[in-house]
């Protein structure tokens, strides 16, 4: 039996069985950098069909920032306006926003890689942290809200909660939240699996009892009170913006998934219905949840437990309060994971973890401000600003000018394939028309003070002029000879 073993133990250590166990370790490894990494995801190693992409993007983007949203929209429009801008508005920016995702689906690769074909080697390293910096505060808002409801829900019986306690409760929403994405993929797919249908219950609740209480013709009815002497038109315009806005900020993290989906339609259409559909949906309930407790008490809220205690019976609001608080740790892990490979795409030696504790800390910061809600609308039209403009360049870059073809080896800077290093690795002629867009955004309208620069061009709303803008620009640009030739460097690389 003892020579069995070293027999055994022998043929463990041959030359051939250390050469096996390399190569299973570096396909693990591989394997890891493909879900936590840069790596292209192969097509027999991509882990969602339709419905499980669906399923995560909608619980990306069915957060209970949904709920703040729909308030913030009942403060400027009607319930019908808010419900046609909503939908269309989703619908249409989704549709054509997420456009460019089909490539992320047809080579494995995240957006993100391919925008270094956009803004170079270096470039894409300034705008990935300029985008979180501007975007990731929506985890702030998420967390406000988990705080909110805890804080609530603590009231109706009698316990406040200091302003530390609302602090501490929104960070642990994030640390929580933070630790599930620790945990990777598995842990966050059946996670949403659970989340989406739940959430999808208590947002059918929220609507059948705010109709139940304000009644069905008293919110279609309602139109909100506006300041003497404002121009009507204004504020649906800025109802238009805001779903343009918040619409459009969400691509930063979207762009991150269609990578692991099978097919480039399941890819495309889980990215625009679960925010068409299931996001719509909840901004909707959102502004039914404002309207009805409005109405019957008074106040405006946005958290869906405070609207079930008042509107139903403490009961319900037990009951929500397991959902809501769920639903923001979920959104937490979602976020958490994807900007974390986002960043990871632009810093490839960074670990994972090491990047989503700092995403974390981010957040607790913002969280131990807490002012954002304070200056939502503001903070809804400066994300866009960064955006908008980006999406004219994604649009125009892959239909027009790269026709959607690019040079994957130059796009992970494989020896002697630099056809994405431009000036010292930065891509100026995509950069440059970022801050137009940007600066086109700003001279319309500045949303910090309200101020509308440009009655004119404010119609278009500041996401549409800018995103308009900047697309015509870029490719004005693109069509003269020198500037062409600078911007398709990699035409000799490409092989189809």
């Amino acid at each position: 039996m003892s020579g069995g073993g070293r027999q055994g133990g022998g043929q463990q250590g041959t030359p051939a069985a250390a050469a096996a166990a390399g190569r299973a370790r570096r396909v693990a490894g591989a394997e890891k950098e493909a879900v936590f990494g840069v790596v292209p995801v192969l097509k027999n190693k991509r882990i969602y069909g339709f419905m499980d992409a669906f399923l995560v993007l909608s619980g990306y983007n069915i957060a209970t920032w949904s709920y703040t949203t729909g308030s913030y929209l009942s403060t400027l429009v009607g319930f019908r306006q808010i419900v046609i801008g909503v939908v269309f508005g989703s619908l249409l920016m989704m549709g054509i926003y997420q456009l460019p995702n089909i490539l992320s689906a047809r080579y494995g690769i995240d957006i993100w890689v391919w925008l270094r074909a956009v803004f170079g080697r270096l470039g894409i390293k300034v705008m990935i942290p300029l985008i979180i910096l501007v975007n990731y505060p929506w985890y702030a808002v998420s967390a406000d809200m988990f705080a909110s409801s805890m804080a609530n829900l603590g009231s109706l019986y009698g316990l406040e909660t200091a302003r530390w306690g609302f602090t501490l409760l929104a960070i642990l929403c994030v640390v929580l939240g933070t630790m599930i994405a620790y945990r990777g993929l598995g842990m966050i797919t059946w996670a949403t699996r659970i989340l989406v249908p739940l959430l999808l219950a208590v947002g059918v609740m929220v609507v059948v009892i705010g109709f139940r209480s304000a009644t069905f013709e008293a919110i279609l009815a309602y139109r909100p009170p506006l300041p003497f002497g404002t121009d009507s038109v204004v504020p649906y315009i800025l109802s238009v913006e805001g779903n343009f806005a918040f619409v459009i900020t969400l691509i930063g993290g979207m762009g991150e998934l269609p990578r692991l989906t099978k097919t480039e339609r399941g890819g495309y259409w889980s990215s625009v219905l679960s925010q068409g559909i299931s996001g719509a949906f909840f901004v909707v309930v959102g502004a039914v949840m404002a309207i009805a407790t409005q109405q019957v008490t008074g106040e405006m809220v946005d958290d869906p437990t405070m609207m079930l205690a008042k509107l139903a019976a403490p009961s319900l609001a037990v009951c929500s309060l397991l959902l809501v608080a769920f639903a923001n740790i979920g959104t937490q892990a979602v976020g958490a994971y994807i900007y974390g490979v986002v960043l990871k795409s632009s810093f490839p030696r960074a670990n994972y973890r090491f990047l989503i504790i700092i995403l974390m800390l981010y957040v607790c910061g913002l969280c131990a401000w807490g002012r954002l809600l304070d200056y939502f609308g503001a903070f809804l039209t400066l994300s866009a600003c960064v955006y908008a403009p980006l999406a004219g360049l994604l649009l125009v870059d892959f239909f027009l000018v790269r026709k959607q073809r690019f040079s994957l080896r130059s796009a992970y800077g494989l020896p002697g394939h630099t056809a994405y290093e431009y000036t010292g690795g930065f891509n100026w002629v995509g950069l440059a028309c970022v801050c137009a867009g940007i600066a086109m955004s700003l001279l319309v309208y500045n949303p910090v003070t309200g101020e509308i620069h440009n009655r004119a061009l404010f119609t278009l709303t500041p996401t549409g002029f800018s995103l308009l803008g900047t697309g015509v620009l870029y490719y004005g640009l693109s069509r003269i000879r020198p500037v062409r030739a600078f911007l398709l460097r990699d035409r000799g690389e490409l092989s189809a």
